[in-house]
């Protein structure tokens, strides 16, 4: 899919007014350069369970991160739309001529009482990966387990602080599994074949200058791309998007490099989390060429018009201090509300329990 035909994707929800693409000459430079920490290879989960070594999952109730950050700020009337939301309306109106499939099949894959649960999973050929606050368990695609609820000090040792990422990096045939770490780091698991239950894992940790809360992680040919939700209100001028270096990690090296970058422009209120995007398919994308999008609330201080910035990444990793993030490009959107409820995390009532976060400013 190339960058027209992804962004067309994109925004075709959102209903795109207009685009106005300022130049991509306007190039900055990588401002973080760093390699990361291999911390070795972890015997795989069925050599755990067999030899003793396996780490079953907490029953962890209550807030998992104490350092949530804030929660998004909007400005009480500032861009309200003041009446039916036109994009809800067009949605409702065409609802009955969209074909539903009903799924081939469904189970129940954890309980959890952690608060947030961030739940997060990848299919691979064989497998379904599924993980959250602060636990994975493996299934093959019949929904029988493969394996007990793990904690994810399984595979990092005495790590399990959460915020979990499953990927299954298809170009590889790989599983990926990432969590943050205290007091500033990612930490990265790889497997280091297809299957993720007999299979090792290749373990490391990436240190940044802040807490990284909220990591996003998107697969590209050329690297695995994260954003993190860190630095708020100074996002413009110091790092939020990050590239590792895929290749030597699936090859199990010593260091491989990570660059990382501000997004130049942006407005955030609080709590945010911009995307790189994600390749997806048997062919991976080309090298290069990156795009990272991130919305623009009018609802936000600093923001007069509903709009998407979208930025572009590429990274050399020959010479990482020549990578580059561009300038943004503006796409106005259909106007839209994506700030409610006073900006909280606890915002869609359930049949029970408690309330679930429907996020915002994501």
């Amino acid at each position: 899919m190339n960058f027209k035909s992804a962004l067309a994707v994109l925004v075709c929800g959102l209903g795109v007014a207009s685009m106005s693409a300022q130049s991509q000459e306007q190039l900055q430079h990588a401002t973080f350069i760093s390699n990361g920490t291999f911390l070795g290879t972890v015997p795989s989960i069925a050599d755990q369970l067999a030899n003793g070594t396996f780490i079953p999952a907490e029953n962890i109730q209550g807030e998992v991160n104490p350092k949530r950050a804030d929660t998004p700020k909007g400005v009480p009337g500032k861009g309200a739309l003041g009446g039916p939301d036109p994009l809800m309306e067009r949605q409702v109106a065409h609802a009955g001529s969209r074909m539903a499939t009903d799924p081939l099949i469904t189970w129940e894959c954890a309980t959890s009482g952690a608060t947030p649960s961030d739940p997060t999973g990848a299919v691979g050929p064989d497998h379904f990966v599924n993980s959250w606050n602060s636990a994975f368990r493996i299934w093959d695609k019949d929904g029988n387990s493969m394996t007990p609820a793990a904690s994810l000090a399984t595979i990092w040792s005495g790590e399990s602080s959460g915020d979990p990422i499953v990927m299954y990096d298809s170009y590889a045939d790989r599983f990926f599994i990432s969590q943050f770490a205290f007091p500033a780091s990612f930490l990265v698991a790889v497997s280091t074949g297809p299957d993720p239950v007999n299979d090792d894992w290749y373990t490391y940790e990436f240190s940044v200058d802040q807490f990284p809360d909220y990591p996003k992680w998107s697969l590209w040919s050329d690297g695995y791309y994260v954003t993190a939700n860190k630095n708020s209100g100074n996002a413009g001028n110091t790092e939020v998007i990050y590239a590792i270096e895929r290749d030597l990690i699936l090859a199990g090296e010593a260091s491989p490099q990570m660059v990382g970058f501000p997004l130049p422009d942006i407005v955030t209120a609080g709590f945010y989390s911009p995307l790189a995007f994600n390749g997806n398919g048997s062919v991976p994308p080309p090298a290069g060429n990156v795009p990272v999008t991130y919305v623009q609330d009018n609802t936000w201080a600093g923001v007069s018009s509903d709009h998407l910035k979208v930025w572009t990444v590429n990274v050399d990793w020959s010479s990482p201090a020549s990578s580059t993030i561009s300038d943004p490009e503006i796409i106005e959107t259909e106007p839209f509300d994506g700030w409610f409820d006073g900006g909280s995390f606890s915002n869609l009532p359930q049949p029970s329990g408690p309330d679930i976060d429907c996020l915002q400013a994501t």
